[in-house]
């Protein structure tokens, strides 16, 4: 299999600063979002004054050109370092430059999971982050390594749905993940439009911000627990390539066409993608069309009697219309494996030929 280069994000809270280091990162954060106002405003001569190191003058001049809040500073990997300690205060720290302290500071952080052994930092952020009273910094630090892509021995296959968000098939047992997240979405649009009728605009945000965070945790607990069961049953993802529901979802009538573009489907996608390329594990877009219509016992077209039932005329099959089209898409991934099970492509043919035996 081919090797390729992925990248993830460390989250790292900044913690147990002292106060000379507090005060020095807050200042060079108060600084580079004065320098992008002050760049906004064509007062650069006077925002040239601004004690700021020449990093983050570069960036704050592109900002203020196109970004009408604040922003996060960002760090190239030439001037950051990462470093593990057996420190007492923290296991983790970050260096970062300031235009108070020649040669920067070595600022104590908490990452929302361990850095890997063998690893290349990319382009990071620093961002300041407030929730009441509370403030506090953050580092956002992207890490890159090589993975060999494994030829695996199994295939686990994935249908993105609207009613079921994930509907994953091993084994011959269909798993469906994300039942909640068709009821989030319609309570909160329900509770946007009372909002609305009242003005409480601000109140109609808030509960936006919090509809999305509800939705995207669901989708990083869904992508996680799809990756770890493909890497501990040495499978290859096959999962359903969704660019065209858009568009049929317009015939079917405005509250469904509504529905289909409030699901996340490609963030899924792509959220699958990323954790399982970490761990070396293909993922094989598959067109999906005719997955739903086809019975997967007898390759007749049937019917669904509603979105999750699917009845067939031919043999008389009744089944979960995803779980369906879960075993259809596992029939035809099939054909591009050996008979004693080892997936015979590489990724990028695999997802060519897959495409073929659609056309």
């Amino acid at each position: 299999m081919n090797s390729m280069m992925v990248a993830k994000t460390v989250r790292c809270r900044v913690i147990n600063l002292t106060k000379s280091k507090l005060n020095a990162l807050n200042e060079e954060w108060s600084n580079f979002q004065d320098f992008i106002e002050l760049e906004k405003r064509d007062l650069d001569w006077i925002a040239d004054k601004i004690p700021i190191r020449s990093v983050y003058k570069c960036q704050a001049r592109w900002i203020s050109k196109r970004i009408k809040h604040k922003f996060a500073m960002s760090l190239s990997n030439q001037v950051m370092q990462v470093k593990k300690t057996d420190n007492k205060l923290s296991k983790c720290w970050i260096k970062v430059p300031v235009k108070s302290k020649w040669g920067g500071i070595w600022l104590p952080v908490e990452p929302h999971c361990e850095f890997p052994d063998d690893y290349k930092i990319g382009e990071s952020k620093i961002i300041k982050k407030t929730k009441g009273n509370k403030e506090w910094f953050e580092i956002y630090v992207v890490v890159k390594k090589e993975v060999q892509m494994k030829s695996c021995s199994n295939i686990i296959t994935v249908d993105i749905g609207e009613k079921v968000m994930a509907t994953v098939l091993f084994n011959g047992r269909p798993i469906f993940m994300g039942t909640k997240i068709r009821g989030i979405r319609r309570h909160y649009s329900w509770l946007r439009k009372r909002l609305g009728n009242k003005k409480l605009l601000k109140k109609v945000k808030q509960v936006g911000h919090k509809e999305q965070n509800k939705v995207n945790q669901i989708l990083q607990d869904i992508s996680n627990e799809i990756a770890v069961l493909a890497t501990k049953t040495d499978s290859v993802i096959v999962i359903g390539d969704l660019k065209d529901i858009r568009k049929s979802a317009k015939k079917k009538g405005k509250r469904f066409n509504r529905i289909v573009n409030n699901m996340p489907h490609l963030k899924l996608t792509q959220l699958i993608e990323h954790k399982a390329s970490w761990s070396g594990i293909p993922v094989i877009r598959m067109n999906e069309h005719g997955t739903s219509k086809t019975c997967s016992r007898c390759s007749e077209i049937g019917i669904r009697k509603n979105q999750g039932l699917f009845i067939c005329k031919n043999c008389g099959y009744q089944v979960n219309a995803d779980y369906n089209a879960t075993k259809n898409m596992y029939n035809r991934s099939m054909k591009h494996v050996f008979v004693d099970g080892v997936v015979l492509q590489p990724k990028s043919c695999l997802e060519q030929q897959a495409q073929e035996v659609l056309i």
